[in-house]
């Protein structure tokens, strides 16, 4: 495992906060990772310690024609009865209720597009379907998954 090294850059302000970027310890380009360290934080311990503890994950893109995605998810999950665990920018979502948790993100500074990458975690296929198939149905947003863990038969 290579250690990453993470740098918080003061000169991108956002939201009582910073701009994150990473490197490798052994040296190589920084990157952006995150608008906020808030952010970071909340997102990583989401992943760890409820998306990678649930019993069935799956991974993929949300996609809107619109550029600010969260404007449409938000209200959805909210609906859905998932709550916010902190206050996110237009780049970052996070979504948790007692059965699942779904995460998303986009890199930073990079224009606003309609598209997030989503990880989505539960206690089975069928919550994480009917969540899937409710964003789909019930908003303007398309989903596409890539990647069921553990697989589906």
């Amino acid at each position: 495992m290579m250690p990453l090294h993470v740098f918080y850059d003061f000169d991108a302000p956002a939201r009582e906060d910073a701009l994150v970027t990473e490197r490798y310890a052994k040296g190589g380009e920084l990157y952006d990772s995150f608008e906020t360290l808030r952010e970071m934080l909340a997102w990583g311990a989401l992943l760890k310690f409820r998306v990678n503890k649930m019993p069935q994950q799956c991974e993929g893109v949300l996609s809107s024609d619109d550029p600010d995605l969260l404007s449409h998810l938000d209200p959805l999950m909210s609906s859905l009865g998932f709550t916010k665990p902190i206050p996110t920018g237009p780049r970052c979502g996070l979504y948790e209720r007692h059965d699942s948790v779904l995460i998303c993100s986009r890199t930073p500074r990079e224009e606003l597009i309609g598209n997030q990458a989503f990880t989505l975690g539960g206690r089975d296929s069928g919550v994480l379907r009917k969540i899937l198939g409710r964003i789909t149905t019930e908003s303007s947003l398309e989903v596409e998954v890539d990647e069921w863990t553990p697989a589906l038969r």
